[in-house]
C-alpha cells in the first residue's frame, strides 16, 4: 500500500496532463543531471513530450532552473523559484560558509560580482557559464577553482539569477543564466513558506516521514515539526516506518486516495533515471532499494545515482544503454530515457 500510494503520489501511476502540470504538482525536480531531471518531467506527463517540446518550457520562461533547496539544482515553475530560494537560502549558505571562505568569497566579491552580472545581462537578456565566467575575470572577479561556480550559486541563491533558456545549438545540458526579476513574470508568494514546502513535500511524495521533508528541503526536523503544526488537519497519518516515525499524506492527495481503495495493487513497469524523486527525494530510501540494490543504485558512494527499473514498486536492476528488454512496454520505456539522454 505504501509503494502503491508513493507511486500515485509522484505521478507514476497515472501521470499529469502535461509536463507543466506535473512540474506544478511536484513543485520541484532534482536536476543536477539535467538530462535525468528533463526525463523524469517528461515521463510524468500524459502528453509524452519530446525533450524539444520540454525545453521549449525553459525557453518560453514556464520552467527554471535554480539552486532551490539543499544547494542542489532543481527544475520549478518558474513562479515557484524565488520563493523556494528564499526560504532555504539561509540554511544552504550556511552549509556552504567553510568553502565561501576557504575560496574568498565574501561580500565585497558578491557585491563585486553582482554589479558585473547585472550589467552584462541587462545588456545582452541571457548568457552561458562560460560567458559570464568571462565577464567576472576581464573585472577582476578570478572564477578558477570552482570560484566561478560558487559566486553563480550565491547569486542565485540571492534572487539575483536563475537558469533558464536552452540555446538554440544546445546538445545536452547547456542552459542561460537569466536575471529573475527581468525573467520571471509573475512570483507566488507563500505567506508561510516552510508549511508551503512540507505540505508540497506530502502532496507529490507521501507517504513520507518528516524527517524526509527535513533532509529533502535542507531544514531542520524542528523546523519541519513547526510548520506541520502550521499545517494542522490537511495531514493524515498513512503508517509508520521501520524506526516508528509516522508517515503522512496530504487530505485529498493523490496518495491519499490511493491509500483508501481496497485489494492488491498491480503497479506498472516504470525506468528510473539518476537522481529521480522517487528514490533521491527521501532520507530513509529501504522502502524502495534492499542494502544490496542500494549500493548498486550508488556504487561506491560518490554521489551519482544510477538509473534503474522499478517492478512493483522496488528497484529490480540497474539500466543497461546497451540492452533493451524484449517486453514491448520495457523496449518503449527503454527507448523514450535513450531519447533524453542522448546527444544530439
Amino acid at each position: 500500500m505504501q509503494l502503491a500510494a508513493r507511486m500515485a503520489g509522484q505521478l507514476l501511476l497515472e501521470p499529469a496532463e502535461s509536463a507543466l502540470q506535473a512540474a506544478e504538482h511536484m513543485l520541484a525536480f532534482q536536476s543536477q543531471d539535467f538530462a535525468a531531471g528533463r526525463y523524469a518531467l517528461a515521463q510524468r506527463s500524459a502528453a509524452q513530450e519530446s525533450r524539444k517540446q520540454v525545453d521549449a518550457l525553459f525557453s518560453e520562461g514556464r520552467l527554471v532552473r535554480s539552486w532551490t533547496m539543499r544547494g542542489t539544482l532543481h527544475i520549478c515553475l518558474a513562479e515557484d523559484a524565488r520563493w523556494m530560494t528564499r526560504a532555504t537560502r539561509e540554511r544552504t549558505l550556511r552549509a556552504s560558509a567553510t568553502r565561501l571562505r576557504g575560496l574568498q568569497i565574501g561580500t565585497q566579491a558578491i557585491d563585486q560580482a553582482t554589479g558585473i552580472i547585472s550589467s552584462y545581462l541587462q545588456e545582452h537578456g541571457q548568457a552561458s557559464r562560460s560567458a559570464l565566467f568571462k565577464a567576472l575575470n576581464q573585472n577582476g572577479v578570478e572564477t578558477g577553482q570552482q570560484r566561478g561556480l560558487h559566486i553563480l550559486q550565491v547569486l542565485v541563491l540571492d534572487g539575483l539569477i536563475c537558469q533558464g533558456p536552452i540555446p538554440d545549438d544546445a546538445k545536452l545540458i547547456a542552459q542561460d543564466f537569466v536575471l529573475v526579476d527581468e525573467w520571471i513574470a509573475r512570483h507566488r508568494e507563500p505567506n508561510d513558506p516552510l508549511a508551503e514546502l512540507l505540505r508540497h513535500y506530502l502532496h507529490s511524495h507521501g507517504p513520507a516521514t518528516l524527517r524526509d521533508a527535513a533532509w529533502y528541503t535542507g531544514q531542520t526536523l524542528t523546523s519541519m515539526r513547526t510548520a506541520a503544526e502550521a499545517l494542522g488537519g490537511v495531514l493524515v497519518s498513512a503508517g509508520s516506518d521501520d524506526r516508528g516515525e509516522g508517515y503522512w499524506v496530504i487530505a485529498g492527495s493523490l496518495a491519499h486516495r490511493e491509500l483508501q481503495t481496497t485489494g492488491p495493487a498491480t503497479l506498472p513497469l516504470r525506468l528510473l533515471g539518476p537522481f529521480d524523486e522517487y528514490y533521491l527525494g527521501y532520507a530513509d530510501r529501504t522502502l524502495v532499494a534492499d542494502e544490496p540494490m542500494a549500493r548498486q543504485i550508488l556504487p561506491g558512494k560518490n554521489g551519482m545515482f544510477l538509473p534503474f527499473w522499478l517492478e512493483q514498486g522496488r528497484a529490480a536492476k540497474l539500466w543497461n544503454a546497451e540492452t533493451a528488454p524484449t517486453g514491448k512496454i520495457g523496449a518503449a520505456l527503454h527507448q523514450r530515457y535513450l531519447d533524453f539522454k542522448a546527444a544530439r
